[in-house]
């Protein structure tokens, strides 16, 4: 009897495709891996099922090899992965090679695709750089231990259990967290940690190795190749019963989940913004359903869309409002520009009344933390005599100076934050040749570099993407503030999340409004999280904190319920603005991205799109109705050489969203040709 099966392999195709088995080879086991022929080359593909029927009028090909003696997936993320697949509209066989560490399907490199061992440089890779003295448990509160206690219970019923742990900076979610892993090894079953950026897992692996030792494994895209596919290897063979990671550690091979935390579950950087543009928060809910787990939601600042799925009871709501040790939230002042002019110093992005509490605090010997979303030393560079502006060819924005050195350039460099292109800083005018090329604004190498012409004796550092060469320089630098051997730190919203400094009694957030004048619908609640954040981390010691916050727009709703550590009333406020416009969570959204070489072709190709769907939106015949927005140009028309239109779906119906969607990726073919890239966002967080 001929023996069929269905393969995908990493190709942008919305298909599986069937081969035959030839005779004699043994029927490998769904999830593993298989070496067959596509078109005139031969490529590594994954089992998906086994084939019923053999397609009609096509001559079928046979798999050449099997590669794995067991699967390599197990088949719960088999299943896991097809419905990802399916609800973000991304070919199958490419959410597999997003879901595998790098190699393990490249025909080039079939033998280190093959994870039977591990080479030794992979079992040397250092993951706990210090201890954080969670090694034993700690006494917990009155709301530790309930909130444990609903957790346990959770746990022990073996069935989807989705929790939002709603508590303050500091109230000791961290050790909840530790218990309840704790809780769920003792019932047999394996956990998964989610943290929301790389530069979170250095304190996350601590914490967990801490208490855990080798029982815990890390995932996330700072390992290297091999690492990760060592981590992987443990992971699948047992070898480790607690993972913790980045987004990407959603698609780890547990075969047993009984809990999901997401920490921070608020932030943004659980939605992957390019590729497969999964949320990965939504995903660990998904998978939490599936597996039938625990499923904990952590943050001081939920989402709008978590914070009401727990109003409506989808969710258990738990909380926690009092810090540990009864220490008291941080002092926050708002700061008015208008009427508080620059420091006795003059620099522009310092008031006279931050400049006197940095130098309070450095006075009682203590720390400083000063916020700032925004990198390099100037973010705008201009020609005064003819108003040119230095901007990006290949993305159409403005570059930004970064003025240290940089490689070998000690003038330092005009960058591209989008497409990293560099030019020499401050060169002539090419438009006029003028010589008198300004620069204006501010970032954190500015804001650092003034701070040692200011403070002298302090010892500065700063931590962004330019400062952060890699995990070792984080880990120093985020260890040395730590252990006080740093008095100021400057920093992006890396420093917001999660840090514990016991000796940080100042924050300051620098700019106020940047964030609030950003062109998106949540503008506003990513600028109270940012700051709700940012503050929790002063007055986690012996001392009380203080917050002091410089704006333009002292009124502005968002800094008053941020003063006051008011997230219900913002939620309330947020939620009337949301709910009149169908914006989420009050309505969903799916975003359809068009890009390409050629400007007018793009804009033409998104208007025949855009055309297409007001069609299938009129002939859904059930309410809401689905509204079609655009074609427009994207806020950034024009990124790495492309340009870039969009067209936005909008309905309170999510069915109504993707028949559309759907709709429209059936007659691509016809209307979106080779040289224009169509890309589907479902749920997308940012439209820029």
């Amino acid at each position: 009897m001929v023996q069929l099966i269905d393969v995908v392999v990493p190709l942008p195709v919305y298909k599986v495709f069937t081969y035959v088995l030839p005779e004699g080879m043994p029927l490998p086991a769904i999830g593993s891996r298989v070496l067959v022929p596509v078109g005139h080359r031969d490529m590594v593909g994954m089992i998906w099922r086994s084939s019923a029927k053999r397609p009609s009028s096509i001559e079928l090909k046979e798999v050449k090899r099997i590669l794995d003696t067991a699967p390599l997936v197990p088949e719960s993320l088999v299943r896991f992965i097809e419905w990802t697949s399916s609800y973000y509209f991304y070919p199958l066989g490419q959410v597999v090679a997003e879901a595998l560490p790098p190699g393990l399907l490249s025909a080039r490199n079939r033998r280190i695709s093959q994870i039977t061992g591990c080479p030794e440089k992979a079992r040397r890779c250092r993951l706990n750089p210090v201890s954080w003295s969670f090694k034993t448990p700690l006494e917990l509160t009155e709301e530790q231990k309930g909130a444990l206690n609903l957790i346990y219970r959770a746990i022990s019923d073996r069935s989807y259990h989705p929790m939002l742990l709603y508590g303050v900076t500091d109230s000791g979610k961290t050790e909840v967290y530790l218990q309840a892993a704790a809780e769920c090894l003792r019932h047999g079953r394996d956990v998964l940690v989610l943290v929301p950026e790389i530069a979170m897992t250095l304190q996350a692996v601590a914490w967990f190795m801490d208490r855990f030792g080798g029982e815990v494994t890390v995932l996330h895209s700072g390992l290297t190749d091999v690492q990760r596919r060592y981590q992987w290897w443990k992971i699948r063979h047992g070898e480790s019963r607690i993972v913790v990671g980045t987004r990407s550690a959603i698609f780890a091979p547990i075969s047993d989940i009984g809990l999901i935390v997401i920490d921070e579950e608020h932030d943004p950087s659980y939605k992957q913004s390019e590729r497969l543009r999964y949320q990965a928060r939504d995903l660990a809910l998904l998978r939490g359903r599936m597996s039938g787990a625990s499923v904990v939601l952590g943050s001081a600042t939920p989402s709008l869309s978590t914070y009401r799925n727990a109003m409506l009871g989808r969710y258990q709501l738990i909380t926690m409002k009092r810090r540990v040790g009864k220490r008291p939230l941080p002092e926050v002042v708002i700061v008015d520009r208008k009427k508080e002019g620059r420091g006795s110093t003059g620099y522009e992005w310092l008031s006279e009344r931050l400049e006197g509490a940095i130098r309070d605090t450095l006075a009682r010997k203590e720390q400083v933390l000063l916020f700032l979303n925004r990198r390099g030393f100037a973010t705008y560079v201009f020609c005064p005599e003819c108003g040119h502006v230095f901007r990006c060819p290949h993305c159409e924005v403005a570059l930004t100076w970064h003025r240290g050195e940089t490689r070998g350039r000690p003038e330092g460099v005009l960058r591209c934050h989008y497409c990293g292109m560099e030019l020499p800083a401050l060169p002539l005018c090419p438009c006029c040749g003028g010589k008198a090329v300004r620069a204006l604004g501010y970032g954190t190498e500015r804001v650092a570099s003034d701070l040692k012409d200011i403070f002298p004796e302090a010892r500065i550092a700063r931590l962004d993407r330019d400062t952060v060469q890699g995990r070792r320089h984080l880990e120093k630098i985020v260890l040395d503030f730590r252990e006080r051997r740093l008095d100021i730190l400057v920093g992006t919203q890396m420093i917001t999340k999660g840090h514990h400094f016991p000796g940080l009694t100042l924050v300051g957030i620098l700019w106020a409004d940047l964030s609030l004048n950003l062109p998106e619908y949540h503008a506003a609640e990513r600028t109270f999280q940012l700051f709700a954040q940012v503050a929790g981390r002063a007055g986690r010691g012996e001392r009380p904190g203080q917050v002091l916050i410089q704006t333009w727009l002292p009124n502005h709703y968002v800094l008053h319920h941020a003063r006051a550590y008011d997230f219900e009333g913002f939620y309330k406020k947020e939620s009337e603005f949301r709910q009149a416009l169908e914006y989420p969570p009050f309505g969903h959204l799916i975003n359809l991205r068009f890009s390409g070489y050629k400007k007018a072709l793009v804009c033409s190709v998104s208007g025949d799109a855009a055309r297409l769907a007001k069609r299938l939106a009129r002939g859904i015949k059930e309410e809401p109705q689905v509204e079609v927005l655009g074609p427009a140009p994207a806020p950034r028309l024009k990124l790495r050489d492309r340009y870039r239109w969009q067209v936005l779906l909008k309905s309170a119906s999510l069915s109504g969203l993707r028949a559309v969607c759907s709709g429209l990726l059936s007659k691509k073919a016809d209307i979106v040709p080779s040289s224009v890239r169509m890309e589907i966002d479902v749920d997308p967080f940012s439209m820029l």
